[in-house]
């Protein structure tokens, strides 16, 4: 619950982000990164094997849909 929260305020994030804002291993930031990526919640954006960007994808959509003129 505590990743989405935050996914709700910084929509862009990496594993580091995670490490840095719970204060947990990069292993089990990796694994929960993972999980909410294989649910469907996180897209990986950079397409990169190190250094990977996730975007809260369904997120962005919504505040896109919210903007439009």
């Amino acid at each position: 619950m505590k990743l989405l929260d935050m996914l709700f305020e910084k929509p862009l994030i990496s594993v580091s982000d995670v490490v840095l804002k719970f204060k947990i291993s990069r292993q089990a930031a990796t694994q929960l990164v993972n999980k909410f990526s294989e649910a469907g919640i996180l897209n990986e954006i950079s397409g990169k094997k190190r250094y990977r960007k996730y975007l809260f994808t369904d997120y962005i959509k919504i505040i896109a849909r919210g903007t439009e003129i």
